[in-house]
């Protein structure tokens, strides 16, 4: 399978994954359902593992390449966090315009890094996700969620942070030289330790009451699916990451109708329109690139 197959698989997987996260999420205590979680897609990325035969590969790493694990562990886990703090509270149809945006965060971030300059082209397309940010602003305060919101904070905390870790992801797979199964492996077991550790200290903070819910092994079991296509096609020597960055996040329109049809969610037209410009100037950003 090619890289943009791979990529493919895991929007799809990413999708219904946003879908069993807004379940297990909402009105749950956040670390004891992030431990159930990342407990399952470290099963199930262990599963997938030994049955390839290469759980040897996962072991044979060196010192570094733990350390730089251990890092995207941290990474993703303070993503993680932020949006399951976020999706106790906030609905599907707000949060996906949102992470929508984690494309244009990912491309400014490579420009800052690699010293690239903005074409025109690249500064339309950053126009409009801009456009559609507003318009989204607007939709979203008519049902009392103000940028300044806790719940809109911590959805862009959230969104940024998954940024960080995808412009983090090229450099494992490329310069750093980790397989997509041993890094999928190690950041899984590495997110279980700090939810554990989270769990018996600071989740007693959390005066929310514990509900067991079968979307979170689910949840974590797509996890693991789309991580692993998505490393296989961050790993490919010809793959473009600004172009799997955005159909990856694409996951967010299935993800957006879903909170329509399943959560019952309102003011769909406006934030649907805001949506749409935002994935348009992502587009524009990927065909510029």
């Amino acid at each position: 399978m090619d890289w943009t197959g791979a990529t493919l698989l895991s929007a799809l997987a990413l999708s219904l994954y946003d879908i069993g996260k807004k379940h297990s999420a909402a009105a749950n205590k956040t670390f004891p359902t992030l431990l159930c979680t990342t407990a399952a897609a470290w099963a199930a990325a262990a599963a997938g593992t030994a049955a390839a035969g290469r759980m040897a590969d996962v072991f044979a790493l060196d010192a570094a390449q733990y350390a730089l694990l251990a890092a995207k562990s941290c990474i993703v886990a303070s993503s993680w966090t932020f949006a399951y703090m976020a999706l106790k509270t906030i609905p599907l149809t707000v949060m996906a315009p949102i992470r929508a945006t984690g494309p244009v965060w990912t491309l400014a971030g490579a420009m800052a890094i690699y010293g690239e300059t903005p074409g025109a082209a690249q500064s339309a397309g950053f126009a409009l996700s801009i456009a559609g940010c507003i318009a989204f602003s607007t939709a979203a305060r008519r049902e009392g969620y103000a940028l300044t919101a806790r719940p809109v904070v911590l959805a862009a905390c959230a969104t940024l942070a998954g940024s960080v870790s995808a412009l983090f992801d090229k450099f494992l797979m490329g310069r750093a030289g980790i397989p997509p199964h041993a890094a999928l492996f190690w950041f899984t077991a590495g997110m279980t330790a700090i939810y554990a550790a989270a769990t018996a200290t600071a989740g007693r903070l959390d005066a929310t009451r514990f509900s067991w819910r079968w979307t979170m092994p689910a949840t974590g079991a797509l996890l693991a699916a789309s991580d692993f296509f998505y490393f296989s096609a961050a790993a490919a020597p010809d793959a473009r990451i600004s172009v799997i960055s955005v159909v990856r996040r694409s996951s967010v329109a299935l993800t957006f109708l879903a909170g329509g049809a399943i959560f019952r969610e309102s003011n769909l037209l406006r934030k649907g329109l805001a949506l749409a410009a935002i994935l348009a100037g992502v587009a524009v950003l990927c065909i510029a690139r």
